[in-house]
């Protein structure tokens, strides 16, 4: 493996882990021989992009990575990153895309974007729309992003919705949130919106707390099997390149740790 290579992942690592690190982390964590764990980190502590803490000897982020993460900070934000992650979602999928935030127990339309192509969704969810969040993939999404008993207080003894495939009970919807958590993104039928499916995923601003979700909707009529899968993976991964730039602790460790529950 390269130089390069290895300092990528050496960041990477540093990014998951939230935390200094050390020589036998690295070798640990990437599978490294402790003599090239030394040698990568050493060399980047040369350059800037690493130093070393003189008492405990482990490493964090150097003077590059701070200036430059500054000036990240500085230019963009979440909520930036989003839209433009929206708009070339709705440009590969070809399908109406939909930017929400989490209000209390629901779910508000903040940016909604349409595709000029042959798979455009003809109903239209105006920004300032209110649903409650379990009714909804994207809803349901973002609550994912909560603990059980966070959702649990937050939607209260009541679930009014009783369209398509809305959780009926407290222990259903905890269920589906278990499955999102599990695959990155959650799937809806016809709920809120008769005939409309969607397929969603979520980002939290570490740094206020805001919950965003992201997604895509869609006629029923044109789910299939091959479909869900596809568009669950690219609203996944659309989110997921938001959520690690910008600290998403889920999305920073998807794949290596279980989401919380």
């Amino acid at each position: 493996m390269s130089t390069l290579a290895n300092a990528m992942d050496v960041l990477k690592l540093i990014a998951r882990l939230r935390r200094d690190i050390t020589v036998m982390d690295v070798a640990n964590e990437l599978s490294l021989p402790k003599s090239s764990a030394s040698r990568t980190l050493s060399m980047m502590a040369t350059y800037g992009f690493l130093e070393r803490d003189a008492l405990t000897r482990a490493y964090r982020p150097g003077s590059v990575i701070m200036e430059a993460s500054y000036h990240f900070r500085a230019s963009r934000n979440v909520a930036s990153l989003l839209e433009e992650a929206l708009l070339a979602l709705v440009a590969k999928t070809g399908y109406t895309g939909y930017l929400n935030v989490m209000d209390q127990g629901d779910s508000v339309v903040i940016q909604m974007r349409t595709s000029a192509g042959s798979g455009v969704l003809q109903i239209y969810t105006p920004p300032g729309t209110r649903a409650p969040a379990y009714a909804s993939s994207i809803g349901r999404a973002m609550l994912a992003r909560l603990t059980d008993a966070e959702v649990v207080a937050l939607i209260g003894p009541r679930m009014e919705v009783r369209r398509g495939n809305v959780p009926r009970t407290r222990k259903d919807l905890l269920e589906r949130l278990a499955q999102v958590r599990a695959t990155g993104w959650a799937l809806s039928r016809g709920e809120y919106v008769d005939n409309v499916a969607g397929i969603s995923s979520a980002v939290i601003d570490s740094a206020h707390g805001q919950l965003y979700g992201i997604g895509i909707a869609l006629p029923v009529a044109d789910l299939t099997d091959a479909l869900i899968a596809r568009f669950g993976i690219i609203v996944r991964d659309a989110a997921m390149g938001v959520g690690k730039q910008v600290g998403d602790p889920y999305w920073l460790a998807f794949g290596t740790t279980t989401a919380r529950a």
